[in-house]
C-alpha cells in the first residue's frame, strides 16, 4: 500500500494582499472598538501608560503649541509621536476615544505593510499574520495611546526596503528618511541603522534562476560557512561607494539622538534617568538568551516551514552545532534567573521564576528554550536566498544589541519584532519553494500552526482585558491631567 500523501490545500494568487490587509484590520478593529467605548479603555497596564504618561505628554504640548518644551516631560520615548497628536488636538480638539482612534492608524498601515510584504494569497498570509494582531503587545499599543506600533512601523518599513533584491541610492536615501521619523519616535531604534548598512554592503544581489526547494533539498547543496564569510567580507570599491551613501543618509537620524542627548543629559528625559521605570540602571546581558527562548516558544508553531532549511543545516553539521553552542554561551555565561530588580520580570520570565534554577545562576527554561530558538531561525534563513537572509540575521543582531543596553527585559519589547521575523521569514520560505508567480500547493499543518498560536495569544488578550482592574495614578500626579482633559467614565 502507498503512503497517503500529505492533505493539501490550493494556494490562491499572491497578488490579493490587500485582501488579506482588509481582513486583518477588520479583525483588529472588532476586538478594538468594543474596548475603546467601553469602561475596559481605564483599565489595564496599557491603560495605565496612556493616562500616566503619553496622553498628559500629548496634552502639554498642545497647551504649549507651536513651542513645546522638550527637554524634560513624561516620556521616556522621543517625542515625534506626542508632537504629531498634539497637533491632531489643536486642530481637531478630539475626545479620548477619537484621539485613541485617530492614533490607531499607525497600527492599521503596519498590518497593511506586512500583508504587502508577505505576498502571499489570504488563505496563507492570514494564518502567519494572526499571531501579530492578536498578541497583547501589538494589539494594546493599537488601541491605546503608546508609541510602540508607530515605532514598529518605522522598524519594518526600513527592513522591507533593505530586502529588496536592486540597492539604488533612492532606496538608501529613503530608508534614512524613515530612520530619522523612527528614531523621533523612539530613540532605541537606533540600531535600524545596521541594516540600511547591510543592504548598501550586500548591494544589489539577484535571486539566481532555479533557487527553490529543489536546489534547498539537493544532496549536493552544503553550506561552507568560510566561503560565505569570506564572500560577505570582500572588499571592493562598490561597496565601499554604497557604504559610504549609506552613511549619509543615516547620519541625519544619528544627528537628531545627539541632539536630544545633549538636550537630555542622557539618552533619556532627566526624570526618567534616575529610576528610570523601577529604579534599576545598566545592560542586560541575558538579552540574546531571553530572545531565542521567546523564538522557542514560538517554534512549534512554525515547524511546518522549518524543514526544508533543517535538512540543509543537518548536511552540515558544524554549521548546526556551532548554532547550538552558542545559544547555550548565551544562557550559561550571564545570570538568567528572574529578577524584578534587574529588569528580568514579565511574559517567560514568569515561568521561569516557577522553573527549577541551575547553581542558583542559569534558567532550566532558556537553556532549554534557546537552543530551539536558535535552531528556528537558522532553519529558516537556511531556506531563503543568502542576501535575504544575511539582512534577516543582521536586523537580529541590531536589535538584541540595542536591547542588551537597556536594563529592562520586558517580553513586550521582544514579542512583537519576533512573531513578525517569524511571519516575514515563513513567508521568504514559501516564496522560495513555490517560484516567483509559480502556484504552489500549502499543507494544512502550514496554516494550522500558527493560526492556533494566533488562537492562543487572542485568548490571552482577552483573559487580560477581561480581568484588568482600573487603572491608578503614579506618584507623577500626571493622571490627574489626564481626568481633567476628559473624566474617567
Amino acid at each position: 500500500m502507498q503512503d497517503r500523501p500529505p492533505r493539501q490545500l490550493a494556494i490562491l494568487t499572491p497578488s490579493k494582499w490587500w485582501v488579506t490587509a482588509l481582513l486583518i484590520g477588520l479583525l483588529f478593529y472588532a476586538f478594538a472598538l468594543p474596548i475603546v467605548f467601553s469602561s475596559s479603555a481605564i483599565e489595564g497596564r496599557a491603560a495605565a501608560d496612556h493616562l500616566n504618561y503619553h496622553e498628559p505628554v500629548i496634552h502639554t504640548f498642545a497647551d504649549d503649541w507651536p513651542r513645546p518644551d522638550l527637554s524634560n516631560y513624561h516620556s521616556a520615548t522621543t517625542p515625534l509621536y506626542h508632537l504629531i497628536l498634539a497637533g491632531v488636538e489643536v486642530a481637531l480638539s478630539p475626545t479620548r476615544r477619537g484621539m485613541m482612534l485617530v492614533a490607531s492608524v499607525w497600527t492599521l498601515a503596519l498590518f497593511t505593510l506586512l500583508a504587502s510584504t508577505i505576498r502571499l494569497s489570504p488563505k496563507q498570509a492570514i494564518p502567519l499574520l494572526l499571531p501579530v494582531v492578536a498578541s497583547m503587545y501589538v494589539l494594546f499599543p493599537g488601541i491605546w495611546l503608546l508609541p510602540d506600533n508607530a515605532g514598529w512601523l518605522g522598524v519594518f518599513a526600513i527592513l522591507v526596503l533593505s530586502l529588496r533584491q536592486r540597492v539604488s541610492w533612492r532606496t538608501l536615501a529613503w530608508s534614512g528618511v524613515l530612520l530619522v521619523q523612527l528614531v523621533l519616535i523612539r530613540q532605541i531604534h537606533l540600531w535600524a541603522a545596521g541594516v540600511i548598512w547591510a543592504a548598501a554592503w550586500l548591494g544589489s544581489q539577484p535571486t539566481p534562476p532555479g533557487h527553490n526547494a529543489r536546489n534547498i533539498e539537493s544532496h549536493h547543496d552544503t553550506i561552507d560557512a568560510v566561503a560565505m564569510i569570506r564572500s560577505l567580507l570582500t572588499i571592493s570599491r562598490g561597496r565601499m561607494v554604497r557604504l559610504g551613501l549609506a552613511l549619509a543618509c543615516t547620519l541625519p537620524a544619528f544627528v537628531a539622538v545627539v541632539y536630544f542627548v545633549n538636550l537630555w543629559d542622557g539618552f533619556v528625559v532627566p526624570r526618567y534617568q534616575e529610576g528610570h521605570h523601577g529604579g534599576y540602571h545598566g545592560w542586560n546581558p541575558a538579552t540574546p538568551a531571553f530572545h531565542l527562548a521567546i523564538v522557542g516558544s514560538f517554534a512549534p508553531f512554525f515547524a511546518g516551514y522549518l524543514l526544508p532549511g533543517f535538512r540543509r543545516l543537518c548536511r552540515n553539521p558544524g554549521v548546526l552545532i556551532g548554532a547550538i553552542v552558542l545559544a547555550l554561551m548565551l544562557v550559561v555565561i550571564p545570570e538568567t534567573t528572574y529578577a524584578t530588580d534587574l529588569g528580568r520580570k514579565s511574559g517567560l520570565w514568569n515561568l521561569v521564576k516557577a522553573a527549577p534554577v541551575i547553581a542558583g545562576h542559569t534558567s532550566v527554561v532558556l537553556i532549554v528554550l534557546a537552543p530551539i530558538g536558535v535552531i528556528t531561525i537558522a532553519s529558516l534563513l537556511a531556506a531563503i536566498d543568502r542576501r535575504s537572509a544575511w539582512i534577516y540575521l543582521g536586523a537580529f543582531v541590531a536589535f538584541n544589541a540595542a536591547q542588551t543596553a537597556s536594563p529592562q527585559l520586558w517580553q513586550r519589547y521582544h514579542e512583537p519584532f519576533i512573531l513578525i521575523m517569524l511571519a516575514l521569514m515563513a513567508a521568504a520560505v514559501v516564496r522560495a519553494r513555490r517560484g516567483a508567480d509559480e502556484a504552489s500547493p500549502v499543507r494544512l499543518w502550514q496554516l494550522l500552526g500558527p493560526a492556533l498560536l494566533g488562537c492562543a495569544l487572542g485568548a490571552l488578550s482577552i483573559w487580560t482585558v477581561l480581568n484588568d482592574s482600573p487603572a491608578v495614578p503614579l506618584e507623577t500626579g500626571d493622571f490627574e491631567r489626564s481626568v481633567d482633559y476628559e473624566p474617567l467614565i
